[in-house]
């Protein structure tokens, strides 16, 4: 059996637990885990604010949320943000949200894209919960404290991830991918990627992995001993226009392969326009 809340409006239906008003029009749901004994997993899709994950001691998602307006909005999405009529102020508007639990997995869906407000959110998850987390318009997304599998993306905004124990696949358009593993899995591949930002990843000092890095326009840097292997060959294409003349291409990868503490899973770090930093714990 699964179960929902769904929050819109201010109402409740179907609800494991009532919002709770906090400080500053803060809410507060609480969403059980259908077995602590058994793996968990959240996933969370959506969202015009920003975005905490913190992984703590008990055994419940814990969900705050907290309405505000974005300075300097211009209206764009889905509700276009109107100013006031005349001798008439503003209330609320619809805020969607939509939470279910289904075998062992807590969902959480920030529905819509409002022009001129935004929801930032607090989650709070027992440390060993696997996360997945994607964002299309949000902003900065920070994920701490968790030990189970992570898979972060955020299409405008940075993504930081700290005192994490697991593998981590953390993507992002338009944003920084910063990131700190206290412990790494020994038979898991991970990947971080940007098409515009950093990439800046701290490893314990004995991880063993082989790293793949390529960055258009930037450079790679590591205090790592890292044990280069040779560049691809270039790859050469041939083909023929309509004319039948035969042309010729070659194309050169620059990706960057090499080895740390005698070699292991795999790492991949891309970026398109930023530095790639590789740091020792």
């Amino acid at each position: 059996m699964m179960k929902r809340i769904v929050v819109g409006m201010g109402l409740a239906a179907l609800a494991a637990a009532q919002p709770q008003p906090g400080a500053e029009g803060r809410q507060q749901l609480t969403m059980h885990f259908r077995d602590p004994s058994m793996p968990r997993k959240l996933v969370v899709e959506g969202g015009t604010g920003s975005l905490t994950i913190r992984g703590y001691q008990g055994q419940d998602a814990i969900i705050e949320y907290t309405g505000r307006e974005i300075s300097g909005a211009n209206g764009r999405g889905r509700g276009r943000r109107n100013e006031p009529p005349a001798g008439m102020h503003r209330i609320g508007e619809s805020r969607g949200l939509d939470i279910t639990e289904e075998d062992n997995t807590v969902r959480v869906n920030s529905q819509g894209i409002f022009g001129g407000t935004a929801r930032d959110m607090v989650i709070q998850v027992p440390a060993q919960t696997s996360v997945n987390v994607k964002t299309m318009f949000g902003g900065s997304m920070t994920i701490e404290n968790i030990s189970g599998d992570i898979e972060a993306e955020n299409f405008n905004g940075q993504v930081t991830i700290t005192n994490a124990s697991g593998s981590v696949v953390a993507h992002s358009m338009n944003g920084k991918i910063l990131v700190s593993l206290d412990r790494v899995a020994p038979d898991k591949s991970m990947s971080f990627s940007t098409f515009n930002g950093d990439i800046d990843v701290t490893l314990p000092a004995d991880t063993k992995a082989r790293f793949k890095m390529r960055t258009d326009f930037g450079d790679i840097f590591t205090d790592f001993d890292v044990k280069m292997e040779a560049n691809a060959a270039p790859v050469v294409e041939e083909s023929k226009d309509k004319n039948g003349k035969t042309r010729r291409r070659v194309r050169v990868d620059g990706t960057q392969s090499g080895t740390i503490n005698g070699g292991g899973p795999e790492m991949q770090f891309t970026t398109f326009n930023g530095r790639i930093l590789i740091h020792k714990k």
